[in-house]
Parts: C-alpha cells; structure tokens; sequence
C-alpha cells in the first residue's frame, strides 16, 4: 500500500491542545468530507503528541512536530489524486491557516513495507531522512530496507525493545501539488511499551556502538525529522497506523 505522510507543525499562536482539537475536530472532518477522500482512502490516521516529555527522553523522543497524519491508499495514482484534491478544496483551504504552519510541515508518498507488528505499542517513533547524497535514492533506500534491517536485526537485547517495525520508502511524485510537500527517502515507524523502552533500546550499549557505522553506508547526516506519538487515533477505515 501507498501512505501519504504528514510531519505537521501547528500553526502561530496556536497552543498544542488548541491545535490537537483542530486537527482532530474541524479539520479532519473537512478532510474526510472530501470527495476523492471517501473514494480512494483506507485509512486515515492521527499519531498525536504525547501529554509531556520528561527532560531525560527528550534526546530521543523529540519536539520538534505537533502531529503526523497518515493517508492509506491502494495506489501511487490514488495517493496523488486524492492529496491534490484535499489540497485544492475550498472548505479545507478555510480551516488550514488555523490549525497548521504550512511552512513548518512537511508530506510526502511512500510505499509501505510492514515487518512486523506485537501487542502492547504504547509509544510510537516515526523518523524520517534522505539518502547519502553521493548514492542514487533507489541503492540508498534498497541498503535502507534490506541490509540495515539485518544489520539492527542482530542486536537482540536492542531487538527485545522494539514491537513494531514498519519501513516506508519515497516515492518521487513530480505530480503532488500541495503546499506541505516535501519529499522524505525513508521513513520508519518504530513501536514501543514505553518512552523508558524507547530510551533503553537506543542506549543499549552493544548497538549504540556501532549504530552510526551502518547508517552512514545510506544515509545522510543532515535532515532527519522524528515525531514520537503517545496516542494514535483511526479517523476513518481500517486500523493501520
């Protein structure tokens, strides 16, 4: 499947429980009104920020983003029709200045490579990045998907953390005409019990060591983004986030 992504940043003045209601409330009721939406969508996903992030798991869990939207479709086609049309609907068009600092944001079209998925995901990491910039995107993403898996795969008490592992690489989508574009190589959905797990598995210290020596083989050094979500919500469809 085809997953439209949203990094979503709120908009100026706007305070995170404001922004929180917005989204989940008016805007997302807008969205799913659309048209093309209720054609083509699966599944319509809100990851929402967590109430409070201790000083000590800032490091890994991030504050950089208010929310991550998730758009599910059958198809590339599909995805890029359907994110036009919300982008162009009059009614969405009134509600976003409110809610959203589309400058901030940040949505683009990946495929979806599920792994694997275990009960009891209480916290979910989403981080995006771009390829080495010296490699062509299709080589980074496939090292990306196939030997970086295998890579972390061997590190087991790092592994004994980790419930869920879900790999979304980008699709260049000349087509996409919104104003949040921004294109993203790879993009990983991590889940966990907790933000003590989270922590714990990237401080585990036999895969800490040596993390770095594996991801500098694809990927970039600059322009990542990561959300962590404490709660995450099915607007519409099916239960895939």
């Amino acid at each position: 499947m085809f997953r439209l992504t949203s990094f979503l940043r709120r908009a100026h003045g706007v305070d995170r429980a404001a922004f929180v209601a917005g989204w989940a409330g008016e805007l997302s009721a807008a969205i799913m009104a659309n048209d093309q939406f209720r054609r083509s969508a699966r599944s319509y996903v809100l990851n929402k920020p967590l109430d409070h992030i201790p000083d000590e798991f800032m490091w890994i869990a991030g504050d950089d983003f208010d929310g991550v939207a998730e758009i599910w479709f059958d198809t590339l086609p599909a995805a890029v029709v359907t994110a036009n049309a919300i982008s162009a609907d009059p009614a969405i068009q009134k509600i976003l200045p409110g809610v959203i600092d589309v400058a901030g944001s940040a949505t683009w079209i990946g495929h979806v490579v599920d792994d694997f998925d275990k009960p009891g995901i209480k916290v979910k990491r989403i981080v995006a990045g771009q390829p080495r910039p010296d490699l062509q995107l299709e080589v980074a993403q496939d090292y990306w998907i196939h030997e970086h898996r295998d890579f972390f795969s061997g590190f087991e008490k790092f592994m004994a953390y980790m419930l869920r592992y879900r790999a979304v690489y980008g699709v260049p989508t000349p087509g996409l005409r919104i104003l949040t574009n921004r294109f993203m190589a790879m993009c990983a959905d991590v889940g966990f019990a907790s933000l003590q797990d989270l922590s714990d598995a990237y401080r585990e210290p036999k895969h800490a060591a040596v993390m770095m020596t594996d991801i500098v083989k694809f990927g970039a050094p600059f322009g990542a983004i990561t959300f962590t979500a404490g709660e995450v919500e099915v607007k519409h469809g099916a239960p895939l986030g």
